[in-house]
Order: structure tokens, then sequence, then C-alpha cells
């Protein structure tokens, strides 16, 4: 079955990688959006998958830090989904910034680029703790591997549990910050983060029932786990109910209703039933993420079923590759856990993360001097606890693993990750040239007229993000972002004039950003006239 299921997520993968690639060629108009809105399925996939890889580490770690039993029958696998998942989870963020080769713009270099006015901004604070999370998952399962050989490491897996734990809650309490931040009052409460991290934990739970029924094991108590996280959320969408008015039956179906049947031992008993409630779960965590983020007076968008393909390919080849190749070497891995020593854990532990944390405070102001007084202490928290948790945990980790492995072995590896790391930095801090070239398409000023696909195309990349497709201004957009709206009528365009207007999209003004460098001159012009056009039928 895993061999069957790691081929099934080669061939998802075809039509998955065609659709990344219309994505990345056409841009978000590869997703159905509108004006309306400026969120769509895209975001939706971001959310389900980051909470499925939120889950699945923080089960290990948490029932490890509980010393709870049936915790090594579960942890690799959990451990697993969660490398597998945030893979599929990174995809999604990265296109949405529309030109993903800058993605090194999220990472924050000192006052380099002056960077420091995005700490605001919940996407850095994504980008940030992600990244974390991943890199210290990994730490996370590496050392559970090497343990199996090593016991000693078991104290750096219980340290970088400790790690993790905290971490979790922050990670999913700042993608919850993404909606909160927003003008949408059903975003707007301190609930919001509890409410994301329940729902991470009640997917994280079916994925892990889905994973172990697949192997052929059972773990009784995750079962239990899956019917109270049911009832948490339950109470969450009854009490939506009665505050906002909002109700989905579907979601109330198969994440609730669906889920209670397992209290019926005929039904639990077999193995197909409780594949179907596992799979019922994950199909309502999708759908509670789609109805939040879109509005309740849009319909159902079109699915573009290739996101779904990319998603469940990437995740089935990664996990089940990585299952295979473990066992592979060790075939009882997923069966066996090292014994762990009777050694107290004493409070060096706790005084050893918070003494890196200081060393990677004072290094990190040093380098950043003179600071940015701007930007309030808060902006910065989001993304500096992230970061003192990455330094804590990778100095456990080298140290846990410097003690188990040949002297020479650790420090060549460890100087090539220096190098290669160092370069890359190097190379993301220089930067490069931010002038995105020249169109590829001038647009001719003398052939603008009404049926003019190419100025319509040009205005729906350029301009219909604030102004709207036919001038009406996207007021859901720039209410967001800006505090005022112009409306485009033919006296305000009479009273400044074309040549005025075209160096206005040029140079920028106000709160407009400059276009030079992404239109030529002639674009502009026929941006303008394209804008009287609007304005006349506006008339």
């Amino acid at each position: 079955m895993v061999k069957k299921l790691f081929i099934v997520g080669l061939i998802l993968l075809i039509p998955g990688i065609w659709t990344l690639f219309q994505a990345l060629s056409i841009g978000p108009a590869s997703w159905a959006l509108d004006q309306s809105l400026f969120w769509g399925t895209p975001i939706v996939n971001f959310v389900f998958w980051i909470g499925l890889a939120h889950a699945g580490t923080f089960l290990s770690a948490i029932l490890l830090i509980l010393e709870v039993r049936f915790q090594k029958r579960i942890s690799l696998v959990a451990e697993l989904s969660t490398i597998a998942a945030i893979l599929v989870a990174s995809i999604f963020p990265l296109i949405h910034l529309g030109i993903v080769s800058r993605f090194y713009f999220l990472i924050p270099f000192f006052n380099e680029r002056n960077i420091f006015a995005n700490f605001s901004s919940p996407l850095i604070w994504d980008f940030v703790a992600i990244f974390v999370y991943l890199c210290i998952s990994i730490f996370y399962i590496v050392t559970h591997l090497l343990s199996l050989k090593h016991a000693s490491l078991l104290k750096t897996r219980k340290v970088l549990a400790w790690i993790l734990f905290p971490l979790v809650l922050w990670v999913h309490t700042i993608v919850s910050l993404d909606f909160a931040v927003t003008t949408n009052n059903l975003w707007q409460g301190a609930y919001f983060p509890i409410y994301f991290i329940l729902g991470a934990l009640f997917s994280g739970l079916a994925l892990v029932v889905f994973l172990l029924e697949v192997q052929k094991r059972r773990v009784r108590k995750i079962e239990e786990l899956l019917i109270a996280a049911s009832w948490l959320l339950f109470v969450f969408w009854i009490w939506e109910f009665f505050q906002k008015g909002v109700w989905h039956f579907e979601v109330v179906f198969f994440g609730f209703v669906i889920v209670q049947l397992l209290w019926i031992p005929v039904l639990r008993k077999q193995k197909a039933f409780r594949l179907f409630v596992s799979f019922s779960v994950l199909i309502s965590m999708w759908l509670e993420r789609y109805v939040l983020i879109i509005p309740l007076d849009i319909e159902w968008l079109p699915v573009d079923y290739g996101w779904f393909a990319l998603g469940i390919g990437l995740f089935l080849s990664v996990f089940f590759g990585l299952y295979l190749l473990i066992q592979k070497h060790n075939p009882l891995v997923f069966y066996v856990s090292a014994e762990e020593s009777n050694e107290k854990y004493s409070r060096k532990v706790l005084w050893g993360i918070l003494a890196g944390a200081v060393v990677f405070a004072l290094l990190y102001f040093a380098l950043n001097y003179p600071l940015d007084t701007s930007v309030p202490l808060m902006n910065w928290i989001p993304v500096l606890f992230p970061l003192f948790s990455l330094f804590a945990g990778l100095s456990f980790f080298a140290l846990g693993v410097y003690s188990v492995v040949p002297k020479k072995q650790f420090f060549l590896v460890s100087g090539l990750l220096v190098l290669i790391l160092g370069g890359a930095f190097g190379a993301f801090y220089a930067g490069g040239d931010t002038n995105l070239g020249v169109e590829s398409k001038i647009i001719s000023v003398e052939r603008v007229s009404k049926n003019n696909r190419p100025v319509k195309d040009l205005w729906a990349s350029r301009c219909a993000s604030c102004h709207g497709l036919k001038g009406e201004g996207n007021r859901k957009f720039i209410y967001e972002f800006y505090p005022e709206i112009q409306d485009l009528t033919l006296e305000r365009l009479n009273s400044q004039g074309e040549d005025s207007l075209t160096q206005v999209v040029l140079k920028g003004r106000a709160f407009m950003n400059p276009f030079e460098g992404r239109v030529s001159e002639p674009e502009a012009r026929a941006l303008i006239r394209y804008m009287y056009q609007l304005a006349e039928e506006k008339e």
C-alpha cells in the first residue's frame, strides 16, 4: 500500500506541476479571482496544509513532553507528515509574492534595504516563523532517527520538543493574525488564534489516523482525541452561530456529525470506516478554510483541481518517499524506540535556551545598529521569538550531534553547510537589479481603442487591483492599505491633463507607487487614454 501511494503521488504531480507552471506564467489571473476579493483558493490551500504541518510535530513534541506512552507509536509518522505538509504549504505564499525569485526580500536583512518597515507585515512574520518551524522540525526528526542508535540524544530530542511546543502555538497564532489585521470584522477577535490552533490539531489528528491505517496500524487513543477535538470545534461553531449568525452545515456534517459515529463499536472496528472518518475530517477542514476566506456573498469559485493534485501528489511523494527510504535502512524504525535513560533534566536546559536567546539578541542588534526606532517593539516580537528559537534549537542540535558522530565527519559537513549558507546569505544580502526589465510588448498609443485587448490586459495587470477593472475602484483593497480613494471622472481627469497623469503613472504620487521601469512611457500614455474611455462610460 505504501509503494502504491508513493506511485499515486508521482502521477498526481504531473497535472499539479502543470498548474504550478500556469500560475507562475499567468499570475493570479489563473486563480479565478475578481475585484471583490483578493484572497482565493490558493490561500485556502495554504492555511489547510500549514495546519497539517503544524499539527504533526506538535503532536509528537507535546506527547513526548507529557511522557505519554503511545507517543512512540505515532511520533515518526507525525514528524514525517510535518516535513511533507510544510513543503506543500510553502508553495502558495511564494506564488502570492508575484515574483517568486525575490522571496529573499522577506528575510530581515538588518538595515540594508530599510526592511524594518515590513516588520509590521504578517507576511514577514509568516515567512520567518514557518521557516524556523521547518528547520527545527528537521532537527527534531534527525535527532529522533539518530537516537535509535545513540540513546544519549534523547536529551537533545526532549529539549527540541520544549522549543517546538511554544513555537507551534506561536506560528499558528501568527497565521491567524493574517486575517485578524484585515478590515473584515468577522475575523477580528481574540479567539481567532485559539480557533486556528484547534483546527490545526483536529486536521492533524485526522491525518495521523489516516497514515497509520494505511500502514495497517491503529492507535485508539488518537481516535479518542479526534472525537474530543470535534467537540471543541463544535463549541466554536455554535458560538459563531449565536454571535455572528455564521453557520455552515457541510462543515459541521463532515467535521462533527460523521466523527460521532466512532462511538458505535461495530463501525469503529471497521478499518474502512476509520479511513472514511479521517478523510471526512480533512474534507471538513478544507471546507472550513474555504468558507472562512471566501466571503459569504460570493458564489463558489471555480476550483482548479490541479492545486489539489499538486498538494496531494507532493505530500504523498515526499511522505512515502522518505518513509520507504528510512524503512530500507532500518525496517523496524517505525515500531521501535530507544530506551530513555533515568537521568533527570535539570534547569541547565532552560538556562541554556535563555542564554542562547540572549546571545542571539546581542548579536542581532549589534549587526543592526543603529536601530530603526520608528518600528514599535511589538512588531519585532513576532519575528524575533522564532529567530531566538532557531538559534537555541540549532545550538542544542549541533552539540548533540557533535557528541555522537565522528569529529572529522561533523566538521566536514558543518563546514560545507556554512559555506553554502554563507554564499546564499551573501547573494541575497547583496540583492539584484530592481529593474524588472523592459515590457515584452510596447502598446501603441495610436491604437488605443475600446476593444484594444493589449491595453485592457495591461490595465488589468497593473491598475485594476486598486482602480477596478472598469474604473469603479477596488474599495475593499484600497481601504485595506490606503486611507482614501479617488473617483475616476472626466472632470478630474481633464483638470490634470494627459501629460501630467502620464508622469503620475511613471513617477508616482502620494499613495500611488511609481511604475517607471515596469511600463514604458507610451504604455503609460495608453493607460491614461484608456482611463478617459472608462470615465466616459461611467458618465
